[in-house]
């Protein structure tokens, strides 16, 4: 009787969470009102967030990495379905969680992230399967996967570029950061391609320059955490052109954060130019009407990084 009535207070309390998130869903305001749409797109997203009340603690970590509630808005704005939308948004979550855990064995080779990711990829299995829309994700997830795994091998060879004490110019920079994003456009996008009657390959553009910009944002905020794992950083990979990366590991993080923060000052810095870069390309990119706030986002997580870099 306990468990029967604690199976039915979490389906309760699923309920109450799914009606907040389709009622805030319904109230998005976009273009009428563009700062409010992006704070409405924040609350969204902490919801989306509860959605999963069985979470794991593990798991939990991990997703905070990828709360971005972008492709849930675009199958609702796009389809109208807010059914569609939550099982777009289940599926990329579980995409993302796949891809960030291999992330984690890679850099702490912890055998425990991979059997994690393992168990990660039998419920998309599962959740493809008993899909009654598959179209092509029932044998393309699988595909998309694979394509993403060199760059694994590709970031340990930067790696070890680092270690020895190489400098890295602007496109090496630029190719690193773009080869980092790539599961926006190679994996979560494919999703998008299924779903969308909209979609075409321009929002896979302008979403992966968005992914490139959010990923800059976590290196920014894990610069100590990467020195200490001596794993790529782009801002590092910036600044080693001028100090050793040998010098900069034995900083302290004040000194290292100046550091980092000096290598910002020049126009002719390759991060500023990467910025810069991503932000002329997604403005060059037609898009459908549907999906055309995905570039209103791009200015967002801009004028993110540009705030956490200047404070």
């Amino acid at each position: 009787m306990v468990e029967i009535k604690s199976i039915n207070l979490r389906n309760k309390e699923e309920k109450s969470i799914i009606d907040k998130i389709f009622r805030v869903t319904k109230e998005l305001s976009f273009p009428d009102d563009r700062m409010n749409f992006i704070e409405q797109m924040i609350s969204l997203s902490k919801l989306l967030m509860k959605y999963d009340l069985n979470i794991s603690t593990t798991f939990k970590a991990v997703d905070e990495k990828a709360q971005d509630p972008t492709y849930y808005v675009a199958t609702y704005f796009d389809t109208k379905d807010l059914e569609q939308a939550l099982w777009v948004y289940r599926m990329i979550r579980l995409l993302a969680r796949y891809v960030l855990l291999y992330d984690k064995f890679f850099e702490t080779k912890n055998n425990r992230y991979h059997l994690l990711a393992r168990k990660v990829r039998r419920s998309i299995n599962k959740i493809v399967a008993n899909e009654t829309d598959k179209h092509h994700l029932k044998y393309s997830i699988d595909f998309s996967l694979k394509q993403f795994w060199p760059f694994w091998k590709f970031e340990q060879n930067v790696k070890s570029r680092i270690l020895e004490g190489n400098t890295f110019s602007y496109n090496e920079i630029r190719n690193f950061s773009l080869s980092k994003s790539s599961d926006a456009s190679t994996i979560y996008a494919r999703v998008l391609d299924a779903k969308l009657p909209s979609f075409n390959e321009n929002v896979s553009l302008v979403l992966h320059y968005n992914q490139a910009l959010l990923d800059l944002i976590d290196d920014w905020e894990d610069i100590e955490e990467d020195i200490r794992g001596d794993m790529p950083n782009v801002f590092v990979m910036a600044a080693i052109q001028n100090v050793p990366y040998g010098i900069i590991k034995k900083y302290d993080t004040t000194k290292l954060r100046n550091t980092i923060s000096n290598s910002l000052e020049s126009s002719k810095s390759p991060i500023i130019r990467l910025v810069d870069e991503y932000h002329a390309s997604i403005r060059n990119i037609s898009i459908p009407s549907n999906l055309v706030f995905i570039k209103l986002l791009s200015d967002h997580h801009g004028d993110r990084l540009r705030e956490a870099i200047s404070s």
